[in-house]
């Protein structure tokens, strides 16, 4: 399993765009650069008014599917 550390900054406008379905997917920067794609319903857990905003853990498995997201301090 492959894991990389992301950091978002999303404003609440900008996750709504995501949330009526206007775009599917969230585009992203791990640590060392390399651009990640995650399906923008796995950041609903950490949506607030502000947004959506922190550094995140993501896993993948095979066929670099999805597998879990988690916030790190």
């Amino acid at each position: 399993m492959q894991e990389v550390i992301i950091s978002l900054s999303l404003s609440a406008e900008k996750y709504l765009e995501y949330y009526r379905g206007y775009a599917t997917g969230v585009i992203a920067y791990d640590t060392l650069g390399r651009r990640i794609q995650l399906p923008a319903s796995v950041l609903r857990p950490f949506v607030t008014h502000q947004g959506i905003h922190g550094r995140f853990r993501v896993k993948f498995g095979a066929g670099n599917k999805f597998q879990s997201i988690e916030r790190v301090a």
